[in-house]
């Protein structure tokens, strides 16, 4: 469950910074290492994979839209504010996860045949 994972803003932040840095790093590294990289390409992801940082850092804060007076009681606005929270944590997630999915695709896809091909004969 996401929620229980983004206890808060800032451990969803280092969590989001943590991904990102690690899949930039990753993608850097193979680069330099293996030859036939498309410099252009890796320069896109690297951009793609700062633009889902700043994104996804820019969507942690968010503000209940309502106030205690709004409810019955002080237990029945405590209970919407968290349903609302863990309504949009689910869905930075969900989303970040996506943005990460499709990334991590294309970041394979830019891997040579010859490495990828010697990679699934090594496991």
């Amino acid at each position: 469950n996401t929620t229980d994972i983004m206890a808060n803003k800032r451990t969803v932040k280092k969590q989001i910074r943590n991904i990102c840095g690690a899949m930039a790093s990753e993608l850097l590294s193979a680069a330099c290492y293996f030859e036939g990289f498309d410099a252009q390409k890796v320069e896109e992801l690297v951009g793609r994979i700062a633009s889902l940082q700043v994104n996804a850092l820019s969507h942690c804060s968010f503000i209940f839209d309502k106030s205690k007076k709004d409810f019955d009681s002080p237990h029945a606005y405590a209970a919407a504010r968290k349903a609302y929270n863990r309504k949009a944590f689910n869905k930075l997630g969900d989303d970040t996860k996506a943005e990460v999915a499709a990334i991590l695709k294309e970041m394979n896809a830019l891997l040579p045949q010859e490495v990828r091909d010697a990679v699934k004969a090594s496991l």
